[in-house]
């Protein structure tokens, strides 16, 4: 799945952003992740908090994507 430039999923702003978080996982032997690109909370336009506003690179699809 391709990463949108401006994606901002739950994750990234809820406290449980792996890149935010590096340190914490490093300590409890969490795999660590080191771009955007590779985190498992990735869902695309599904969660992401720009989808469908006048910031959406996509806007004018739906949810999924999809026109």
């Amino acid at each position: 799945m391709e990463q949108c430039k401006i994606y901002t999923g739950i994750a990234c702003i809820d406290g449980t952003c792996p890149i935010a978080n590096r340190e914490e996982y490093e300590e409890r032997c969490y795999p660590v992740i080191h771009s955007c690109e590779e985190c498992h909370f990735y869902k695309g336009c599904e969660d992401c908090c720009f989808a469908g506003t006048d910031l959406c690179i996509k806007k004018g699809t739906d949810a999924d994507g999809s026109r």
